[in-house]
C-alpha cells in the first residue's frame, strides 16, 4: 500500500535523524569536556536541530499510518463491487505524479479514479482528482471506454453524496451505491439526474 511505503520512509528517515542527534550530543559531551566551548555549543545546536527534524518525521509517520488505514476502510468497502462485475486495481502509479489509491471498472465501461481522504481536503486535492481521470483515460482506455469519473472519498464523513466541479463526492458508507449509478448499473438519484454523463475528467 502506496501510504504504508511512505510510513515505512519516514520512519527511516525519524530513526536516522534520531541516531545522527545521538551522536551529535555525545560528541558535544566530549567536546565540553576538553573544554571546546564553541564546538561544544555548535553540536549542541546540531543535536537539538536533529531531534527536531525526527519528531518531524515521526509526525509525518503517524499522518501516513492514518491514512494507510483510510485507504483500507475504503478498499474493503469497494470489494463489494467485485460481485457484481467491476474490476478493482489499487495503489496505480499515475504517469509520475503519484499513484491513483484505487480504480474501479464497471462492466458497463465506465471507470472511477477514487482518491481517498481521511477528513479534509482542498483544491488541489479535487484538482488531482482530476487529472487522474484524464490521465487514465488517455493511458488506459480499454479500461475506460464510456469515461473515467474522478471519485473523492472522505473517510471521516458519513452519510454524504454530491457533485462538485467535476468530482464525485462520497462518504465510505455510500460509494458502491454511488458508484452503481455513476456507471448506470442502478438508477441514478436525484443529486445526480442533473449531473452530465461521466465523462473523462469532469
Amino acid at each position: 500500500m502506496f501510504e504504508l511505503s511512505f510510513q515505512g520512509r519516514r520512519l527511516r528517515r525519524a530513526a536516522a535523524s534520531a541516531a545522527a542527534a545521538i551522536t551529535a550530543g555525545a560528541l558535544a559531551v566530549i567536546a565540553a569536556g576538553t573544554r571546546a566551548t564553541a564546538l561544544a555549543g555548535l553540536l549542541v545546536l546540531v543535536t537539538a536541530a536533529l531531534v527536531v527534524d525526527a519528531r518531524r518525521w515521526v509526525r509525518l509517520a503517524a499522518r501516513s499510518r492514518v491514512g494507510a488505514r483510510s485507504e483500507g476502510e475504503v478498499r474493503r468497502t469497494l470489494a463489494g463491487l467485485q460481485a457484481e462485475g467491476s474490476r478493482l486495481r489499487h495503489s496505480l502509479p499515475c504517469g509520475g505524479r503519484g499513484d491513483i489509491d484505487s480504480v474501479a471498472m464497471a462492466p458497463t465501461g465506465i471507470a472511477f479514479t477514487i482518491e481517498t481522504k481521511t477528513r479534509t481536503f482542498d483544491a488541489g486535492h479535487l484538482a488531482h482528482a482530476r487529472e487522474t481521470a484524464v490521465w487514465l483515460r488517455q493511458g488506459r482506455r480499454r479500461w475506460c471506454r464510456r469515461g473515467a469519473v474522478p471519485v473523492l472519498c472522505v473517510v471521516r464523513a458519513r452519510g454524504f453524496e454530491a457533485v462538485e466541479d467535476g468530482v464525485l463526492f462520497v462518504s465510505p458508507d455510500r460509494p458502491i451505491s454511488a458508484l452503481r449509478a455513476g456507471a448506470g448499473t442502478s438508477s441514478r438519484p436525484g443529486f445526480l439526474a442533473t449531473q452530465p454523463s461521466p465523462s473523462c475528467g469532469g
